[in-house]
């Protein structure tokens, strides 16, 4: 492991209700539609969860990365590609990278875990918004 990719938790068994219940996010997507807090950092793998609540165009675009997405709490629907399909809790989703893709939340929260290979260097734009017309 490079110097500049670190663990975020010395421990390696992480309980995702008290990440969750303690969310803070990451000042690298302060900005974004989806708020994370990273809780790994690998050489070849990165981790977060989020807390996606209502409203905004969260669609996106990762060029660099593909992602899994579980659903850790709560129900929305969620689109990758041209197909949108239920999720709740206990759902992977599998998103190739460069694929369109996000929640559509009428209502509540949705909570995630998302898994991201290659690591995912916050110091880069590693995501595009639909909202930004993917620029």
């Amino acid at each position: 492991m490079n110097s500049s990719v670190q663990p975020m938790s010395a421990d390696p068994f992480i309980r995702l209700d008290d990440v969750l219940r303690n969310l803070r996010t990451d000042p690298a997507t302060a900005q974004d539609p989806i708020k994370r807090t990273f809780v790994f950092d690998g050489l070849h793998v990165s981790a977060n969860v989020a807390v996606l609540e209502p409203g905004g165009n969260a669609l996106h675009i990762q060029p660099f990365h593909d992602e899994l997405v579980v659903i850790v709490d709560g129900e929305c629907d969620f689109r990758v590609g041209e197909r949108t399909a239920r999720v709740r809790a206990g759902d992977l989703i599998c998103i190739p990278r460069g694929t369109l893709h996000g929640p559509v939340i009428e209502h509540g929260t949705v909570s995630t875990l998302s898994v991201f290979a290659p690591s995912f260097d916050r110091g880069r734009k590693n995501i595009l918004w639909a909202r930004d017309g993917f620029a």
